[in-house]
């Protein structure tokens, strides 16, 4: 799924309107209804609704969803803000409203004029997607004061004040769950918007498929269409040499759990066979644990100080617990120096990177799969999420390489500059082991001929529906990494 700015979704609803054809107000309606749709089956037992409405198009939602609520016999309390520049179809719903059976609309000018229902929900359209300054303001109170005054929020579109494609400075919304219109917004998926946002749901308007078709964008949401499309079938005759032979570097005194977790990862991602690298005293752990990987042990007891031949595999990844030792380091040094074949690099692996430099001897198309800390120390902080994802973008584009950065939306860039965001996964997997996990899986796919892209790709949306699924089955709490 395409992920639009905010002027091309604007451009989405006038492209449906001119092609569908269908008129403005018509669209709106159609909008409005999907939501009371979803807000009757949303609250079943619900009687009362609060319904907030600014001056432009999201209040002309919000003013349409009070008369469609009306029409089925349940409580509404309109608010309006009084504004000399409504939007036309605002004033077409406004006029509308007026004429419905049990019609009550109330307009505020401050914080006072609106008095919560404790039984009530209260529905958010008082600004949408075009806000890009912060709110201040009378307005600001406003919304502070319904922050605090309503237990349950549902948010039209997106939340009121929040900005969609930057950094948003002032109060907003706090929204309980945002039910945005046809596509995610960028904004939803990142840490700092979370308080804002709540749970997000898309509901479908019927906005014209051949825009998303046509219309370019950089950013992406996984999804099983587009995993659907990257998955290679599996021929009947095919043996294990098809799948790929995977080298996976990892291990240390006290960390052998992170090489056995990514092994086991890498084996259950169907490679066809696996070679892990560890310190000698990890023989018996790897063996026992992973009895499918073969092993190469090296000279040292406790960490990796050497660079096993590594001219006969498929695919590398380097990292699980190797620890930082300056031997370890240097091997590191000399994989991104020597390796010709797909590289995936996670962990202590990129500690190393980072504490010595090495950046400039990233290979091509290599795999980085940091976390939030791992990513400052490779290339810099920032000072917010916005500036965290374009810091990222350009990183990629740089230096030439994929990175993906783990989180409940782990972000994937590329060279070319294309943004992927996953939508899959849960905080069962804030447990230690869950990235090594990530590790293996990503690796099976580039020893098996998947491009650096499509193995990030299918790694990180494979590894969040896997931890799903375990949820679904032993909950977030108690699952673990092995379990996935």
């Amino acid at each position: 799924m395409k992920i639009f700015t905010a002027s091309q979704i604007r451009r989405a609803d006038q492209y449906t309107i001119i092609h569908e054809p269908i008129a403005s107000i018509d669209l709106m309606e159609r909008a409005a209804q999907a939501c009371v749709t979803q807000l009757i089956a949303h609250f079943p037992h619900q009687q009362h609704f609060t319904i907030c409405c600014g001056p432009g198009n999201n209040g002309g939602d919000g003013l349409a969803m009070s008369r469609l609520l009306l029409e089925k016999n349940f409580e509404v309390s309109t608010y309006i803000i009084e504004s000399e520049k409504n939007s036309t179809d605002h004033q077409i719903n406004y006029q509308r409203l007026l004429q419905t059976p049990g019609c009550e609309i109330k307009a505020f000018h401050q914080q006072t004029d609106i008095t919560p229902n404790e039984h009530s929900v209260l529905i958010d359209c008082l600004l949408g997607t075009g806000v890009t300054r912060p709110v201040e303001g009378e307005l600001a109170e406003l919304i502070q004061h319904l922050n605090q005054s309503f237990k349950t929020i549902i948010s039209i579109d997106v939340p009121s004040g929040m900005h969609c494609d930057e950094h948003t400075i002032g109060p907003s919304i706090n929204a309980s769950e945002t039910w945005t219109f046809q596509w995610v917004k960028k904004a939803f998926l990142f840490p700092e918007n979370n308080i804002r946002v709540g749970d997000w749901s898309i509901v479908n308007i019927g906005i014209s498929p051949e825009f998303e078709m046509q219309e370019p964008s950089s950013f992406f949401l996984l999804d099983e269409n587009m995993m659907a499309d990257i998955r290679k079938p599996r021929d009947k005759f095919a043996h294990k040499g098809n799948f790929g032979h995977a080298l996976i570097i990892a291990g240390s005194k006290g960390k052998m759990g992170a090489a056995v977790i990514a092994a086991r990862a890498c084996l259950r991602s169907g490679v066809g066979l696996l070679t892990c690298a560890i310190p000698e005293r990890g023989e018996i752990i790897m063996q026992t644990t992973n009895p499918e990987a073969m092993v190469l042990l090296d000279v040292d007891q406790d960490v990796i100080t050497q660079l096993p031949d590594i001219h006969n595999y498929k695919a590398i990844g380097i990292g699980p617990g190797l620890g930082t030792d300056a031997r370890s380091a240097q091997v590191v040094k000399s994989l991104l120096q020597t390796a010709a074949c797909p590289l995936l690099i996670d962990a202590d692996a990129l500690n190393c990177i980072a504490h010595q430099q090495w950046q400039a001897l990233l290979p091509k198309r290599c795999i980085l799969t940091p976390h939030v800390k791992e990513f400052e120390r490779l290339f810099g902080t920032t000072k917010n999420d916005f500036e965290q994802h374009q810091l990222q973008i350009e990183s990629s584009i740089k230096y030439g390489i994929i990175i993906v950065l783990k989180g409940a939306h782990t972000c994937i860039t590329t060279p070319e500059g294309l943004v992927y965001f996953n939508n899959t996964g849960n905080p069962g997997l804030a447990k230690g082991g869950s990235g090594d996990l990530l590790s293996g899986i990503i690796t099976a796919y580039l020893a098996q001929g998947y491009t650096p892209q499509q193995a990030a790709l299918l790694g990180v949306y494979d590894h969040g529906h896997a931890a799903d699924l375990t949820a679904q089955r032993l909950g977030q709490q108690a699952m673990l990494p092995t379990d996935l």
